[in-house]
């Protein structure tokens, strides 16, 4: 997969992404809602980045014209809830400008008309509103209430539940 936006470009990760991902894997601020820890090197970012090349799952969000990755996005299907699911992150300098809306609507498009995917879901922490702004934008609809954690269920979080049918 690789789509191109006006300011992105979302493609598969490489090993090379390494440095630019260790900014945000390894930023407690960035990390704070996130279901995994930060990672402690760049050798653990880096082998974080080979299984997502093996996995295929899991895409780097990269600054057009910069070449730099700023975030990565990710659609799997979940047996859990029988829907294909939305996550994403970003590195903290881009936030608040668009990015994860922009990159967002554009995994969705495409995997409408690539992959006729119709059904997503994807959830956040309840006290992380600026991703749920992102789901809202990209035309989520808050379904319920529900628990995820990290640290092997020593910190959870408190989150809503989105989904988006397009029909």
């Amino acid at each position: 997969m690789e789509i191109k936006t006006e300011r992105l470009l979302i493609r598969p990760f490489q090993t090379s992404d390494a440095e630019d991902a260790f900014e945000w894997r390894s930023d407690p601020e960035v990390n704070r809602f996130m279901p995994y820890p930060c990672d402690a090197d760049i050798e653990e970012t880096r082998q974080r980045i080979e299984e997502w090349i093996a996995d295929g799952d899991k895409y780097a969000i990269e600054l057009k014209g910069a070449g730099k990755v700023i975030g990565d996005i990710t659609l799997e299907w979940s047996e859990k809830c029988g829907l294909y699911e939305l996550g994403y992150n970003l590195n903290r300098r881009f936030w608040r400008q668009g990015y994860a809306t922009e990159a967002a609507r554009a995994v969705i498009e495409w995997a409408v008309s690539e992959r006729g995917i119709r059904d997503f879901t994807a959830y956040y922490a309840r006290d992380n509103a600026a991703s749920g702004r992102v789901l809202e934008k990209c035309g989520f609809v808050p379904e319920y209430n529900a628990q995820y954690s990290r640290d092997n269920g020593r910190t959870v979080f408190e989150a809503i539940v989105s989904e988006l049918h397009i029909r």
